[in-house]
């Protein structure tokens, strides 16, 4: 996985736009630029392996009474939520409610296989809700794909993992080219290319197994005593 400084990036793509003598862009607009460009590779990354390339977590506690919590500042897309069971410690997989839902589950009566209350979540704006409202303390394990992080210092890096900063270098030098009012028509193909090849490299990260059907119906805090599939 190669690594780039911020210094680095904006070398390679003066002389890709092959402005390396020209002050027309300055140094503070490449850098914007190019973090631009990074977002955009981001994006085509995160859209279907977004958690075999960018995966963090946080765990906190559920407060007695609330219902709502605090995403964390990096958040951008939620991967998947988990609670420790009080009773055993082991973590399940607890699942959404869509908003058309929101009363659905409010009833705090309802009580899971393992004796704590059936749980569901639901992200609005930069809220994690849950249903019913907590009534006991788990730990809640939150796994999400963070935003990624804005270059701006020359010593900042960013990792291109197999050769797809080229994407970057090229996507920033075609926003140079075009300021200037020139023909970006070569690198519009480069471009172009470079999506096509990342798109078909990006899939299935680990490659010692190949994909499979997630099975849902197992035994999981979903499927709780005389409840059926609620």
């Amino acid at each position: 996985m190669a690594t780039f400084t911020l210094a680095q990036l904006k070398t390679l793509v003066r002389q890709r736009a092959d402005i390396e003598n020209s002050n027309h862009i300055q140094d503070e607009e490449l850098t914007n630029y190019i973090n631009g460009s990074i977002s955009e590779l981001y994006d085509i990354l995160i859209q279907k392996y977004g958690s075999e390339y960018f995966l963090s977590s946080n765990t906190f506690a559920l407060v007695n009474g609330t219902g709502e919590y605090n995403l964390p500042a990096d958040f951008f897309k939620l991967i998947g939520v988990d609670l420790q069971l009080t009773t055993t410690s082991d973590w399940v997989t607890i699942k959404r409610f869509d908003f058309q839902e929101r009363n659905r589950y409010s009833a705090s009566v309802l009580r899971g296989v393992y004796g704590s209350p059936l749980v569901r979540y639901h992200v609005q704006g930069s809220k994690l809700v849950f249903q019913p409202t907590p009534t006991d303390t788990n730990n809640i394990k939150l796994w999400y794909v963070p935003t990624p992080v804005s270059l701006s210092l020359d010593a900042d890096t960013f990792s291109g993992y197999n050769g797809w900063e080229e994407y970057v270098i090229v996507d920033a030098a075609i926003k140079c080219m075009e300021k200037q009012e020139l023909d970006t028509s070569a690198l519009q193909l480069r471009k172009n290319m470079l999506i096509q090849r990342i798109e078909s490299a990006a899939g299935n990260r680990d490659a010692n197994f190949g994909p499979r059907i997630t099975d849902t119906r197992r035994l999981d805090f979903e499927e709780f005593a005389n409840w059926g599939d609620f």
